[in-house]
């Protein structure tokens, strides 16, 4: 099972009863020097009979994991040197949940009260949809300025309104889901778990394991979450995405769920999951060709590609994808399968 262990840490005041007996929710909540945001987070949580709550901290230098243990969850604090991404904590958080489903959030998000009842129905699970695996609601992300104040909001940020359905009808089927997402915790352990080794794309990378074993995922159109987070101008996302280092952090996750694929052979699985990327590069290639016979057929090609892009998303996600190549080009030979090493904390 790995080279874990687990061992006593600082003891949790005022902590709220674990509840014994059978779970059937998990809250699995992963973070790092969030000890700002999990009074706001666990505020918004549901507790009860056959709740859950768990804390996988990523070393952080705060109080977080104390505070994480002080409001009733159970914590695991992950070895420095197994701190990758966030597919980490998630992971770590899979193996040790109980429940039947497993919420996924970010030690900077809330839960918003619209998506409990919700969530009240998929506990019971009277006529769920066969083979869905998990279900997503709306995100607004609430972006804050250096002093820690809303200024601006937008809702929608993973999926587009089109793409969520009628919370009656269970949603509606989806492709892509991010870091918040309810799912099964026996199809995610039937697809691999979550990839502990990258860097970004995490979601992507389980997700189209998950469609690949015949599941689905379903998107309701409920306030899930809000999200709190920096504010970002368009240049700042695109130097994020385009250089290799940017505050300390690593930016080639691509390439290393691309190595991923190509190690375990599912690299068809991932292109039909997140397609964008590899069809850049395709009419990039063609236009070497192309060319020869008719530059201006070779500069239509890309152009098309980036206006279908930019249509289908919006414009700048064409740079965002040149980006992604990048990364796969920077990152491919940056991967190395990872066992974590983490602890439990003791109230």
């Amino acid at each position: 099972m790995g080279n874990f262990k687990k061992e006593k840490g600082n003891k949790g005041k005022e902590a709220k009863p674990q509840h014994k007996g059978k779970i059937d929710l998990s809250i699995v909540i992963i973070g790092r020097n969030e000890s700002n945001n999990l009074p706001r987070l666990f505020q918004s949580l549901p507790e009860g009979r056959g709740i859950e709550w768990i804390y996988v901290d990523s070393a952080s230098e705060d109080y977080s994991a104390e505070i994480a243990l002080q409001l009733g969850a159970r914590v695991f604090r992950v070895e420095y040197e197994s701190v990758c991404g966030p597919g980490t904590g998630r992971y770590i958080g899979t193996r040790e949940a109980s429940g039947k489903w497993i919420f996924y959030l970010d030690g900077d998000m809330v839960l918003r009260k619209d998506f409990l009842p919700f969530l009240e129905r998929v506990r019971k699970g009277d006529n769920l949809p066969p083979q869905t695996a998990a279900f997503v609601g709306r995100t607004c992300n609430r972006y804050m300025d250096r002093l820690g104040t809303v200024v601006a909001s937008r809702d929608y940020v993973v999926l587009t309104p089109q793409k969520h359905g009628p919370a009656d009808r269970w949603g509606k089927e989806a492709d892509y889901h991010g870091g918040a997402v309810l799912y099964r915790k026996d199809m995610v352990l039937e697809a691999g778990n979550w990839n502990p080794a990258v860097y970004q794309l995490e979601e992507i990378d389980l997700f189209c394991r998950v469609r690949a074993a015949g599941y689905s995922l379903r998107a309701v159109d409920l306030p899930m979450a809000d999200h709190y987070t920096p504010f970002l101008s368009l240049a700042d996302k695109l130097v994020l995405n385009f250089l290799p280092r940017r505050g300390g952090k690593k930016f080639y996750g691509t390439g290393q769920v691309v190595a991923a694929c190509l190690c375990e052979g599912r690299m068809m699985q991932f292109i039909r999951c997140y397609p964008y990327p590899f069809i850049i590069l395709a009419g990039l290639a063609a236009a070497v060709p192309l060319c020869f016979f008719s530059p201006a057929l070779a500069l239509f090609l890309n152009l098309a590609i980036a206006t279908w892009i930019g249509f289908s998303k919006k414009w700048y996600f064409y740079f965002v994808y040149m980006g992604n190549l990048l990364q796969i080009f920077y990152g491919i030979t940056h991967y190395q399968p990872l066992t974590p090493k983490y602890r439990e904390l003791a109230e």
